[in-house]
């Protein structure tokens, strides 16, 4: 009877030990999967951040790249710009330009001018119509040429004034350098300012022309008698400075 208690005992004891071990290994396999599972997590995690900021990356540099590609677009177009304008500015000052150049021939309607002189007054070509007058066109006040052909100009203005001419000179300086030009050689005849050539364009005394064997654009020096008709009855294209006013006046038979 004793014998069967001991041994349904021991049979007991080693039933709950291989309940434990087995509660044990179990709860081992569960520890080992939730840590399995943690790591994989965080890998998983891990890789998700590291494809995030890869992914950051690449846009940044996109973006970075796009930027730049737009930055150097916007350079280019400002640069063609600018050759444009300095183009069309070289055309103005310059260099030849392909537009035609007007001359104008005895019989020819005077173009159209209306500009201010130093005198205070402005001269128009409708207002000049029923009087005869002398227009010319020089480079630049004060300067040797311009001052020997105003000069030759003012020796001879009482021969144009008793023959009923009006003398006019024209250029692109403005109204204080005319009123300095004429105080400093006493010139009695009025100077108007013709900005950015316009007038001389209409006349034909701007545009392509010789210059120390080099073609450029600039004023080119010219006279015109405009009779009281309002038309061109003499047109001088490219005269020297000198003596020019002698031959103007042989040909209108002002020379004594």
């Amino acid at each position: 009877m004793a014998t069967t208690r001991t041994t349904a005992r021991k049979k007991k004891t080693t039933a709950k030990k291989k309940t434990a071990t087995r509660k044990k290994t179990t709860a081992k396999k569960k520890t080992a999967a939730k840590k399995k599972t943690t790591a994989k997590k965080k890998t998983a995690a891990k890789k998700k951040s590291a494809a995030k900021k890869k992914s950051a990356a690449k846009k940044k540099a996109a973006a970075k790249k796009k930027t730049a590609a737009k930055k150097k677009t916007t350079a280019k177009k400002k640069t063609a710009a600018k050759k444009k304008s300095a183009s069309k500015t070289k055309n103005v000052a310059g260099t030849p330009s392909t537009a035609p150049v007007v001359r104008l021939a005895p019989g020819d309607p005077v173009p159209a001018f209306d500009l201010e002189a130093d005198d205070g007054k402005r001269y128009a070509s409708e207002e000049l119509r029923g009087r005869r007058y002398v227009i010319y066109f020089y480079p630049k006040d004060d300067t040797p040429g311009c001052t020997i052909e105003a000069k030759d100009f003012n020796d001879a203005l009482s021969d144009f004034e008793s023959s009923g001419l009006l003398v006019l000179g024209v250029s692109a300086d403005s109204l204080a350098s005319h009123e300095r030009f004429r105080g400093k050689y006493g010139l009695a005849f009025p100077l108007l300012s013709d900005p950015g050539h316009e007038i001389a364009r209409r006349f034909g005394a701007y545009g392509p022309k010789k210059l120390y064997g080099r073609e450029t654009m600039g004023v080119i020096r010219s006279t015109f008698v405009v009779g009281p008709d309002g038309r061109i009855e003499h047109a001088y294209y490219g005269v020297r400075a000198k003596g020019h006013v002698e031959r103007l006046r042989k040909d209108l038979g002002l020379s004594g």
